[in-house]
């Protein structure tokens, strides 16, 4: 009897200590999760001084049987109340208005077979000595519980979609220890092994909880680092961008313009988010090279010689030198070296011609083009807008790649108040 006390009271004792106390020091879960996980800790208690009651009565010499059915009753009726609350944990993002009279169904049941000891033996009674005995169909109970148990894995894969992998293993394998549970107390009187079942699954399945929390964390942190990083990224590159339009007195703002036209046209051509932020880094970066060209020539508001225009040109082949090795956007440099290509192949570095152009130094090219018309310049203002699309129209197939024009003939269409230039 010693045995039977110790080992009905410690690993299900222990399994709810272990259970409060990390529910209680990991306050992130839902209210109604954490709810039920007391509750049915609480069952997994009422059960055990259920059956702590029943021992000890059945220890007694004076003949108890009629008060020990009515505590055996109880203790039957508790355990698959305990599994309808699991189950309900189990769909804890589901409605469960549908199922909620279904699944009480087996818990009536089993209450019925539990009480009907008081007039058939046929499930279980107690002898004139106390001492139990398992009726011809004693087996009901475990039959009503196995019940819950299917429903609990039928219900988890019902709702595929709404479960994770790892969710519907953890499901699983608390099944399978309920059911091993259930036929070990059933066949060897191991009277602990099932409370101790139920507690262990309980566990199993906060720890699916812990792993989603960690997941979410990590999750979380990884966008928090992505997000300075970009942002990071974003301001050194916008620094940049100002420091190169610092060195040309007449291009206030070109390049943060560039780019955000770029990105619009991308955006009307339903490229991703990465592609926009891609182009919008190129349009801020695509005369980086003039970083090299004196501020002489840049400034020189005469008309310059041949070979001050010789330097004026070299400044998309620096550009592309000083990106070329930046391997986190291995394209990057294609705005800065091929933005003053033609797509009749007159432009230059390399002459390229049509689509040898890359498509992202085809849009800022359209972009930087257009920023161009609409900025002011010492010896004109801002063209009219009526002229810009006239100029862009021309544009089409001698500079310019016709389909990116249209693009960008439907923003200036769309720009009625003509907010698109310098201001």
């Amino acid at each position: 009897m010693e045995y039977d006390y110790f080992t009905i009271n410690f690993f299900p004792i222990m399994g709810v200590a272990f259970l409060t106390i990390f529910l209680w020091r990991n306050s992130y879960l839902e209210k109604n999760v954490r709810q039920t996980f007391y509750f049915l800790s609480g069952l997994v208690l009422v059960e055990l001084c259920i059956y702590n009651a029943e021992l000890l009565l059945a220890s007694s010499y004076v003949n108890l049987h009629y008060i020990l059915t009515f505590v055996s009753a109880l203790g039957y009726s508790i355990r698959p109340l305990s599994l309808y609350f699991l189950i309900t944990l189990v769909l804890r993002n589901e409605s469960l208005a549908k199922v909620k009279i279904p699944l009480l169904v087996p818990f009536i049941i089993n209450i019925f077979f539990a009480f009907s000891s008081f007039f058939t033996p046929l499930t279980f009674y107690y002898d004139s000595h106390n001492v139990y005995h398992r009726g011809m169909f004693g087996w009901t109970t475990h039959i009503v519980m196995l019940i819950y148990l299917v429903a609990m894995v039928f219900m988890s894969f019902a709702h595929y979609e709404n479960k994770h992998k790892f969710e519907r293993i953890i499901i699983i394998e608390m099944t399978i220890i309920l059911i091993i549970g259930a036929f070990a107390e059933s066949l060897f009187g191991s009277y602990a092994v099932l409370r101790y079942s139920e507690i262990l699954s309980l566990i199993f399945y906060y720890m699916f909880f812990q792993s989603e929390m960690y997941k979410d964390e990590i999750v979380e942190k990884h966008i928090e680092q992505t997000n300075m990083t970009e942002n990071f990224t974003l301001q050194m590159v916008t620094v940049l961008a100002k420091t190169v339009d610092a060195k040309d007195s007449y291009t206030n703002g070109h390049s943060q313009r560039v780019a955000e036209y770029s990105k619009e046209i991308a955006s009307r051509l339903n490229k991703d988010a990465a592609f926009q932020r891609k182009i919008y880094y190129m349009g801020l970066l695509h005369d980086i090279g003039k970083i090299g060209i004196p501020d002489t020539i840049i400034n020189k508001t005469s008309k310059l010689n041949d070979e001050e225009f010789a330097i004026i040109k070299s400044h998309p082949e620096i550009g592309a030198q000083v990106l070329k090795d930046i391997t986190e956007m291995p394209t990057l440099y294609f705005g800065a070296r091929w933005h003053h290509e033609r797509y009749d192949g007159s432009g230059y570095p390399d002459h390229l011609v049509g689509d040898e152009i890359p498509f992202e130094a085809r849009i800022i090219a359209v972009a930087d083009v257009y920023d161009a018309m609409t900025s002011k310049r010492s010896y004109r203002d801002v063209l009219p807008q009526d002229v810009v699309k006239l100029e862009m129209e021309k544009a089409k197939r001698s500079q310019l790649d016709p389909y990116i024009v249209n693009i960008m003939l439907e923003m200036i269409n769309a720009d009625t108040s003509y907010e698109m230039r310098e201001k």
